[in-house]
This record gives structure tokens, C-alpha cells and sequence, in this order.
């Protein structure tokens, strides 16, 4: 018996690879764990599949294009698997690439889009490098799992990243909006960034829910504008946390940013302040700031509803510097190399 081409790297486990112009249904209904895909430069019409143990490649994102049809997602990651060097879009309420359950997937040198969601992830992990997510919807949306995304640009109408659930690490990456909501929604779950972007994000560069957490260095968010529902905070959490180092806050339609109930770390962070100043603490919110520059508009801190900070060695160019909510128990902790007088002091008693 005579094996076909295709039918011989089946069973060696090799790579398959059509000839320019074929469909590739055939190869893919011949995939197997251990083997790899190597398509050449052109498009293709067909929706990737289930992936599990394989490798697909591509001539490189702009070279190879896979267009899923109406009604299915590009691909759907439930294993092991290498995706690289290649266009992959959906349509209507689809996903260009989704990574589910127990699936792992490693992927370089794409672009993705679909209408719903560029990448979805939900249970499963992703190692990505140099990707370029982008959708109608969300460009990353993670409902659950662990994704680490480097040297990459994420856009999505409503939000570039939407995190539900899971850990997010973003590196040396470029968040690029306008968005409805905000660049980067956390709900809930940890987003750690480093040497990160966000321009232009919309109406929130980053929003944080009550049970999220951002981490971030080296972060650089500019432009967020006020609009209706939304004040034009650069970040705004709603009783999530905030840790952030040497970043800057710029050009930010409301609030550099706006904290509630939660709590906030700033070392070295420049702040522009917008139509609500620098920095606006309500309802509890804690914050330890050092060596950060507040300009633009005043007031520089806003503490109100009982909300606490503790100050070291910052830099106030705006007026007024401090706006304290006295009545409400709110506190402003002057430590060393500051040079603002603390507010809420009772005035010393005349003879």
C-alpha cells in the first residue's frame, strides 16, 4: 500500500502542509496530537477547530489569513497548543481565538480579531508574544485562568482587556481605545503591567471592581475624557486596589485618580490632575503616596467620607494642595518632606 503525502505525515507525526490555493479542511480533519500545520502565505476560509497537542503556523500575521465562517469561532485552544504566523478573524458574536478548560496555549506573531471578542480565556492559560487583539467588543475578554501577554497591542470597543476572574500580566504592551467603559476592566482578579501604554482610552484608562487588584511599573496612561456616565478618570476603583510606581497619569479628564473604599500605593507617579484634581479618596478609601508630582488643576488631594492618607516627600503644584473632609473623619497624615500643614487640627486655645 501507498500512502498519500498527507496521509504519510499523519502517521509520522510530521508537519502537513497545503499547497498554496488548497482548502485546508482535509489537513485539518487529519490533525493529530504531535503534529504540525504549515500554512503558506494566502487566505484560507475555514474555521480552525478544536486544538489539542498540535502546532499551526503561518507564513506570518498579514501573510496567512484564516477567515472562520458565519457561526464559529477561528479556533478553540482545549490542550496543548502552538498557534503562530498568522491572521485569524470571526464574525458576528464570535471569538478569533478561545482557550478553555484544561487548554494551553502559546501564541506569536498573530492578529486576531472577531466581533465579540478577540481572545477569550476562561479556565485554561496563555503565553502570547507579539499579538494584536482586536474586536467590536473586547479585545481580551478572561473570565477565568492565567494569561501573560508581552510586546503586543489589545483594542476592544468596550473595553481593550476585560477581566473577570484569573491573573493577567501585561508587558511591554500598548492599550489603545477609545473604549465605552475603559481601556482595562477589572472586576475581579489581579492584573500585574509593566512598561505598558494606554492612550486615548475613553472614559477610564483603568477601572477596578471591588474584588480586582492592578500592580502595575512603568505605566503610562494619557487621555481619558469625560463623557456621559463617565467623569474621565485616568483610574478609577470602585473598593478594588491600586499599586502603582513610577507611572504617569496624564492629560486625565477628571481625576488622576479616583478611589473608593479601596486602597492605594503611588511611589513616584507624575499626576495630572483634570476637572477633579489630582487625586479624589471617598467612602474609606485608604492611600500611602511618596515622591509623587501632582500638577494641572487643583485640589491636589481630595479626602472625604472618612477616607485616610498618609503623605512623604510629594510634590504639590496645584492649588489647593489638601481638601479634607474634617467632619467625616477623614485625615491627611503629614510624615516627612512634605510641607503642607495638616488640616483638621484643632486650633490652639487662646489665654
Amino acid at each position: 500500500m501507498v500512502l498519500s503525502p498527507l496521509a504519510l505525515a499523519t502517521f509520522l507525526g510530521a508537519t502537513i502542509a497545503p499547497q498554496p490555493g488548497q482548502p485546508i479542511s482535509d489537513a485539518l480533519a487529519h490533525l493529530r496530537p504531535g503534529d504540525t500545520l504549515q500554512l503558506p502565505a494566502g487566505t484560507f476560509h475555514a474555521a480552525l477547530g478544536r486544538l489539542t497537542g498540535v502546532n499551526i503556523r503561518g507564513a506570518g500575521a498579514g501573510l496567512t489569513e484564516v477567515i472562520a465562517p458565519e457561526g464559529a469561532d477561528g479556533a478553540l485552544v482545549v490542550g496543548n497548543a502552538e498557534v503562530s504566523g498568522l491572521t485569524l478573524r470571526a464574525g458576528a458574536a464570535h471569538c478569533a481565538l478561545k482557550v478553555i478548560g484544561g487548554g494551553h496555549a502559546r501564541l506569536r506573531d498573530l492578529a486576531l480579531s472577531g466581533e465579540a471578542c478577540a481572545l477569550f480565556v476562561d479556565g485554561g492559560a496563555v503565553e502570547a508574544e507579539q499579538v494584536d487583539l482586536r474586536s467590536a467588543m473586547y479585545g481580551l475578554l478572561q473570565h477565568d485562568g492565567e494569561v501573560a501577554i508581552s510586546g503586543s497591542t489589545i483594542q476592544g470597543d468596550i473595553a481593550g482587556v476585560g477581566l473577570l476572574r484569573g491573573s493577567l500580566t501585561l508587558s511591554r504592551a500598548a492599550v489603545v481605545g477609545p473604549s465605552r467603559d475603559a481601556a482595562i476592566s477589572v472586576s475581579a482578579g489581579e492584573v500585574s503591567l509593566d512598561a505598558v501604554v494606554i492612550s486615548h482610552p475613553g472614559p477610564s484608562g483603568i477601572a477596578i471592581g471591588a474584588k480586582g487588584r492592578v500592580v502595575g511599573r512603568s505605566v503610562s496612561i494619557a487621555g481619558a475624557t469625560e463623557q456621559e456616565g463617565g467623569l474621565g478618570d485616568c483610574v478609577q476603583s470602585l473598593g478594588g486596589d491600586v499599586h502603582l510606581a513610577w507611572s504617569e497619569l496624564s492629560r486625565c479628564g477628571g481625576a488622576a485618580l479616583e478611589l473608593s473604599r479601596g486602597r492605594a500605593t503611588l511611589d513616584g507617579v507624575d499626576l495630572q490632575g483634570g476637572g477633579a484634581g489630582c487625586l479624589a479618596l471617598v467612602d474609606g478609601a485608604r492611600a500611602d503616596l511618596q515622591g509623587n508630582l501632582c500638577t494641572g488643576r487643583g485640589p491636589g488631594l481630595v479626602l472625604a467620607s472618612g477616607s485616610k492618607a498618609q503623605l512623604r516627600m510629594n510634590r504639590w503644584k496645584v492649588d489647593p494642595v489638601l481638601w479634607v473632609e474634617c467632619a467625616t473623619g477623614a485625615r491627611a497624615e503629614i510624615l516627612y518632606g512634605e510641607h503642607e500643614r495638616a488640616p483638621c487640627q484643632a486650633a490652639p486655645k487662646r489665654e
